[in-house]
């Protein structure tokens, strides 16, 4: 018997990759309530089955999705520079569309992610000059950092490019956050 080998060039990365990536892209453009598990596997190269036997329910696949954003957006404020383009291609993308979710989940992952940026405030290496009020600071920092995505297509239509605006606002945005943004404090004291 002679084995024929498989011209799809999803066959060279492993199903859960395969599956994962394809629940990114269906919960980013679906939502995560209205993408099936049937959509997911077709998307994925895979049959339902072989979704459920990796991850056992839709919920836990989107858990995976958000623990892999987690993960990724620990490396960036570290300052794990090649995060960057995952950021910009798939997780701010996905954290768009399902933070605003009324889920539990979206609930746990928002909490995540401000965590993540209370902890970076905390650690007096990171670079952060902590505000009065850390926690209002850190929640500002993830709405921040996500504002590009929500506002995505505007951004590209902007940039005259499909995902050339989140990518133009990457340096400025960069400066927002080193630099400040106002050259007084008039706005502060207004407040």
């Amino acid at each position: 018997m002679r084995t024929v080998a498989s011209t799809d060039p999803r066959a060279d990365r492993t199903a859960r990759a395969r599956i994962v990536d394809a629940a990114f892209a269906c919960f980013t453009t679906a939502g995560y309530a209205s993408a099936s598990v049937r959509q997911i596997a077709t998307a994925a190269g895979v049959s339902p089955a072989l979704l459920t036997h990796h991850f056992g329910s839709k919920a836990a696949l989107r858990e995976e999705c958000d623990a892999r954003v987690e993960s990724a957006i620990s490396a960036k404020l570290a300052g794990d520079r090649e995060s960057l383009d995952a950021v910009i291609d798939t997780y701010g993308p996905y954290l768009a569309a399902t933070l605003d979710d009324d889920t539990d989940s979206a609930r746990r992952l928002f909490a995540r992610l401000v965590a993540l940026a209370r902890a970076a405030i905390d650690d007096a290496g990171s670079g952060i000059r902590p505000a009065e009020d850390r926690n209002g600071q850190a929640v500002a920092l993830v709405v921040l950092a996500l504002a590009p995505f929500a506002w995505r297509r505007r951004l590209d239509e902007w940039a005259e490019g499909t995902d050339a605006g989140v990518r133009r606002l990457a340096g400025p945005l960069a400066e927002v956050f080193t630099r400040g943004f106002m050259a007084d404090a008039r706005l502060e004291d207004a407040r």
